[in-house]
């Protein structure tokens, strides 16, 4: 289900009241694929396909996954590159046959004006329609563009929609997926807050700009890449894909999900705040019995035996209290 590295996790899950995801392999299944290859002019799709596999082939972020798959079907021999070198939040960099070869956003580049108007045009068409565009550099010279698509997660809407009835007050995606692919997400899950084209540093930026705006704020982000460490680590409850999730970010997060089950999110609040509950009556159960029994003891009441055989009816009590979050754990918890 999930594992908290401490229980205090579980009890700041209780106070959560923004709930703030990653887009890709958060909300989106994380298997992404790639349906279209865009040479520019002077160069043909296998071999766009073939430079941008070779950068991509020992990378574990998710559209990496869908270039080397691609590559597969198409039949291609891929080759790691050379000297790689990733810029989080732009893209990554290798040596293929001597050659500097790019794979990422526009922005690896300079922007959309550093693009030849063709591919331009394919790039706003790609957006467009709610997909991501990877622009492949040939030393420095964008070659061509591969359009990279992914679903969104079956179980998106029904967790945003249980979340908002557990009167979390705002809900929202930080992405660094441009504004067309995130919006879509977010109106597909729920017509959610979207926050685009972002950075790690950015992500975390955001998170101290909500807790600024309302010093009660209590935060939980949810995250799988490295990209979102920052944010994981900032907010007051980091949550990380615990299956397909990379290792910084499990490292980060407070609270791993095991089977990437995000429908899980607001069983965790649920038991977050029915574990502060019972903590509460307990000690003013406990509190109160004991002062009882003192009182009750002092008028001579109570023999020391009866005192200790209600002294221990009130442990027993707070130990069945305790033990009913159990029996509610497994009666909220979702099929």
């Amino acid at each position: 289900m999930f594992s908290s590295k401490e229980d205090k996790y579980i009890e700041e899950a209780a106070a959560v009241n923004v709930a703030l995801f990653d887009k890709t392999g958060t909300l989106t299944e994380g298997n992404p694929r790639v349906d279209e290859v865009i040479p520019a002019h002077g160069f043909e799709e296998h071999f766009i396909l073939e430079q941008a596999a070779c950068v991509e082939k020992n990378s574990t972020h998710p559209l990496a996954h869908a270039v080397l798959k691609a590559a597969h079907y198409a039949k291609i021999a891929v080759q790691a590159a050379e000297n790689l070198m990733t810029t989080i939040g732009l893209g990554v960099k290798g040596c293929v046959s001597g050659c500097t070869v790019g794979v990422g956003s526009v922005h690896m580049g300079g922007g959309e004006f550093s693009l030849p108007s063709p591919l331009k045009k394919n790039l706003k068409a790609i957006m467009e329609r709610g997909a991501t565009p990877l622009v492949v550099y040939h030393d420095n010279t964008p070659i061509g563009l591969l359009s990279v698509s992914d679903h969104v997660r079956p179980d998106a809407y029904g967790t945003i929609r249980d979340l908002k009835a557990l009167q979390i007050k705002r809900i929202g995606i930080l992405s660094g997926d441009h504004t067309q692919s995130v919006e879509r997400v977010a109106k597909t899950v729920g017509s959610i807050e979207t926050w685009n084209d972002l950075k790690p540093q950015d992500k975390l930026d955001i998170i101290g700009e909500l807790r600024k705006s309302d010093p009660n704020s209590k935060i939980m982000f949810v995250g799988d890449g490295i990209n979102d460490a920052p944010a994981l680590a900032g907010a007051d409850v980091g949550i990380a894909m615990g299956a397909k999730g990379t290792e910084v970010a499990l490292e980060t997060a407070d609270v791993a999900l095991m089977n990437d089950d995000i429908g899980k999110l607001p069983f965790l609040i649920k038991l977050g705040r029915r574990t502060v509950r019972t903590i509460k009556w307990n000690i003013v159960f406990g509190l109160a019995f004991n002062a009882i029994a003192v009182l009750v003891s002092g008028g001579g009441l109570l023999t020391p035996i009866m005192g200790a055989v209600v002294h221990n009816i009130g442990s027993v009590i707070v130990v069945l209290s305790s033990a009913s979050i159990a029996v509610s754990q497994k009666n909220d918890q979702p099929a």
